[in-house]
């Protein structure tokens, strides 16, 4: 295609593509923007029928805030300190870079600690006042020393930082709402709690995401130490504040990254908006979760690593080996980050080999044995976490990938290893040769929030849009080279994503690069074609992250936390209308006597609300049961195995487990007759000689005899 008629056609295919996709991603979202009306109605509703505003309420979220800005401070503050430690002399070419990567780097170094305080049982307030001491004190005299901030050029770009703003608000504030996700309630924040308790970091019976990495996580106690001095429900909001710090740093560290790519400031706040707007980066936020996290340290790696390939200067590899442990210390997923980075060093040492050296450069050789040593030393800083693991059950990936490694831990066995094992499988579309074909665009426009075969979320249809912008840009050499390297990279860990669990937020780690990227392939296309062409593309970048803020306005209507987080609304008011357990448990708080202990059927394990002992499966909650029920001969056997392990009352989700169509104790290869055997027993365990104490069209709360 001769350069005339790229000009004109590149505007025209971009103006069509991206239309038909914007109009497909609206079409397809039967789940959330179908009920934004009705959710908006109701949102309105609540907000007008009663006062949304409460003194205690507000104090206490508020309260929660100012202790998780306390807390981010202090990560700046021995962030400056590493990063002149590690990088001495070194600038990454835009401020907001420059903070975000502070704030990161403070924020590994911090949770390292509290790893080790943990091991030493000091999670006790003072530490946690201590150690934001420390860090205040570190912040100060950063900041004594930080040089005038540069004056920026270029008209502000407004609408896209509103949305930013907005996006990143609605995250904060369904963040420090009481927490209703189920991985919060299940570990990001029942583990922290569990922690404190304990005054430890140790193992915590039956709960096999306690032998997870949890570098975040510790922040979690470390917020909720400092804020439960306000009372419980301030430690809560701080704690949920304090994770989602990590959004407004990843949008910051993308749109400073597209700064030092010498991009103005209307294209980089395009890229930063076309992370913040993502429907599945508000969804980890809001949900207390840590994917964004491993998405910012990635960012960091993939910065360095284009410095260092273009220089080869070995200063740069402190900064990959640091993100690279940090991120490996959030979540084992981070390992998709180090597969194309190893690709990437020896790729580099290759053009060595091919071209020759530079005088003062190191040869293919050296250069293979520092990049892949700093890799070895990232691996090396997320290690306390894996030993402990594997001083603990025998495995460092424990409870996954039994079959390459097994592990061993009280509630955990090869059975519900190989139900985790197929459950991780469930999560995409992708199942044939054309499904991995389409698969960036099921993932972009067909994908679905909390549905696995959907993905678990969605990234938006800006990606897919930008996509051929980036490969022509790639082709025609408009990136430099840093950008060609992360689009590369981002290439790799998607393809590597694929290959695993499908869930979108374990893809959030390729999306900071791609935006750069798509924001940089723009701007070099608003030079080589049409001059109208920026405006084109600015307003197809705009209109995607417009669709994206709608499906995000949508989730947090249908979740409505503003009144409980402005105090209009009682914290057990809110969780009341959330969860369907809530209840439940407070009867069991507060009506049960002492020495119960609870035994949770089917209800997930999600136990950040219940105070009392209890007995729980890890993710898979009718399993006990139905190895009960198949191995007993009758009720009455069931019902002593149960009280010497001294359980004295059974939550039940009943709804689900004596539906022949959908309960665990059916199994479809065996009789039918036996099957209805089988629930009887069930049904007899229930009701004979026990005492229905709550009930509802889904659970019941049950006593057993003694």
């Amino acid at each position: 295609m001769s350069s005339r008629t790229e000009r004109v056609a590149g505007p025209a295919c971009m103006a069509a593509w991206g239309a038909a996709l914007l109009v497909l991603f609206l079409l397809n979202r039967h789940y959330d923007l179908a009920y934004l009306p009705g959710w908006l109605a109701a949102f309105g509703r609540a907000l007008i029928g009663r006062p949304p505003i409460g003194t205690d309420g507000l104090l206490q979220s508020s309260g929660g805030v100012i202790v998780a800005c306390l807390v981010v401070v202090a990560w700046w503050g021995l962030g400056s300190l590493s990063f002149r430690l590690l990088l001495p002399s070194a600038a990454l070419g835009s401020r907001a870079l420059d903070w975000s990567t502070r704030a990161l780097l403070g924020a590994g170094a911090w949770s390292t600690i509290w790893f080790f305080l943990g091991l030493a049982k000091l999670y006790h307030p003072s530490a946690a006042v201590a150690a934001v001491g420390v860090g205040l004190g570190l912040a100060v005299w950063a900041w004594r020393n930080e040089p005038p901030a540069p004056t920026g050029e270029g008209p502000r770009p407004r609408l896209a930082t509103t949305l930013i703003v907005l996006v990143l608000a609605l995250g904060l504030l369904a963040a420090i709402a009481p927490p209703t996700a189920n991985d919060a309630l299940m570990y990001h924040l029942a583990l922290p709690k569990a922690f404190i308790g304990s005054r430890s970091l140790g193992e915590v019976p039956y709960n096999m995401a306690s032998y997870f990495p949890l570098g975040v996580e510790m922040h979690a106690v470390w917020a909720m130490l400092l804020g439960r001095v306000g009372g419980p429900r301030m430690g809560e909001a701080a704690a949920g504040a304090t994770l989602a710090a990590f959004g407004p740093l990843v949008v910051l560290a993308t749109y400073g990254w597209a700064r030092a790519r010498r991009l103005d400031r209307a294209w980089s706040a395009l890229a930063a908006l076309g992370v913040a707007s993502i429907p599945s980066i508000y969804f980890v936020v809001a949900g207390q979760g840590v994917d964004v996290a491993v998405a910012g340290y990635s960012a960091l790696a993939l910065v360095a690593a284009g410095r260092w390939w273009a220089t080869l200067e070995s200063r740069w590899l402190r900064l990959i080996a640091a993100a690279v442990g940090f991120a490996l210390s959030t979540k084992l997923s981070a390992v998709a980050l180090i597969v194309p980075l190893t690709v990437a060093v020896l790729l580099r040492s290759a053009l060595i080999e091919r071209r020759g050296r530079s005088p003062g450069q190191p040869s293919a050789g050296a250069t293979v044995m520092m990049g892949l040593g700093c890799l070895g030393v990232g691996i090396l800083l997320a290690s306390p976490w894996y030993i402990r693991t594997l001083i603990w059950t025998g495995s460092p990936l424990f409870p996954l990938y039994s079959t390459l490694w097994p592990g061993h831990a009280p509630g955990w066995d090869s059975g519900r290893a190989e139900l985790l094992d197929a459950l991780l499988q469930v999560y995409g579309r992708s199942s044939n040769a054309l499904d991995y074909l389409l698969s960036p665009f099921s993932v972009s426009i067909l994908a679905q929030p909390e549905l696995p075969r959907h993905y678990e979320g969605v990234l938006g249809p800006g990606f897919l849009i930008g996509t051929p912008l980036v490969v022509w840009a790639f082709r025609r050499r408009y990136l430099d080279v840093d950008l060609r390297l992360a689009a590369l990279i981002a290439g790799g860990m998607f393809v590597l994503w694929l290959l695993g669990s499908q869930v979108v937020r374990y893809l959030l780690p390729a999306v900071p690069p791609m935006a750069v990227a798509i924001a940089a392939s723009a701007a070099a296309a608003t030079v080589h074609w049409d001059p109208r062409a920026g405006r084109l593309l600015r307003g197809l970048l705009l209109a995607t992250a417009v669709a994206n803020v709608l499906v995000v306005i949508a989730w947090f209507a249908e979740l409505n936390p503003l009144q409980v987080v402005l105090g209009g609304e009682t914290r057990s008011e809110f969780l009341s209308r959330r969860l369907d357990s809530f209840p439940y448990y407070e009867t069991i708080n507060h009506d049960l006597p002492p020495g119960t202990r609870v035994w949770l059927i089917d209800t997930q394990r999600d136990t950040y609300y219940l105070e009392r002992p209890y007995f729980a499966d890890y993710l898979f909650g009718t399993y006990t049961i139905a190895q009960w029920i198949r191995e007993a001969g009758n009720a009455a056997e069931v019902r002593a195995r149960a009280r010497a392990l001294g359980i004295t009352h059974i939550l039940v989700r009943h709804d689900r487990l004596l539906d022949y169509a959908r309960s665990a104790v059916v199994d479809d290869a065996e009789p039918r007759a036996l099957n209805l055997e089988r629930l009887e027993m069930l049904r007899v365990f229930f009701f004979q000689g026990t005492r229905l104490v709550q009930g509802g069209r889904k659970f019941w709360l049950i006593e057993l005899p003694g």
